[in-house]
């Protein structure tokens, strides 16, 4: 009975997490991505550096809640360290395709957004503090790179899901 209720909770909090997640890269791709791309350069100096840090804690947050309740859910579903983690059952194959495809997208939220948000950040600071200056030439690489990434990681997040919820079918 007490299993039953810890896998409650903590499937509550990985859906909810994962739900954050996905929301949050679908938010970025089919609503911000396109309408600041219909904005100013002007409009856009001022926008980006409000919306973006925030922005990039809300997908950092959610990422790692939902990497830390998926593996604590799958250990309490074995009932202790993961023995069926064989790969040898479908369940198995399926959940550790999952936890492969939301590692990727977690090291991809840290090493590749995060750091690019933030040096598109800071040329914008640089750009605002030297108007006369013409742009830098990272600022197009950077802008091309948080345009591709969304698109990445919602593929990659859906991939996930997908798995996990076959993986729920065994």
């Amino acid at each position: 009975m007490v299993n039953q209720v810890i896998v409650g909770i903590l499937t509550w909090f990985h859906v909810v997490s994962v739900i954050g997640w996905t929301g949050a890269a679908l938010t970025f791709l089919f609503a911000l991505k396109p309408s600041l791309a219909k904005l100013s350069p002007q409009v856009n100096s001022e926008v980006l550096p409000a919306l973006l840090p925030r922005f990039e804690r809300i997908i950092q947050v959610f990422s790692v809640l939902t990497v830390t309740f998926g593996p604590l859910l799958a250990w309490q579903m074995n009932d202790g360290p993961p023995n069926q983690f064989n790969l040898v059952s479908p369940w198995s194959i399926f959940i550790t395709a999952g936890i492969c495809t939301g590692i990727t997208m977690l090291l991809i939220v840290f090493l590749v957004f995060t750091p690019t948000a933030n040096k598109l950040i800071g040329l914008i600071q640089q750009m605002k503090q030297n108007p006369q200056q013409p742009p830098p030439a990272e600022l197009p690489k950077m802008q091309k790179r948080l345009a591709i990434i969304p698109v990445i990681g919602v593929t990659l997040l859906l991939l996930a899901e997908v798995f996990m919820v076959t993986a729920a079918q065994f």
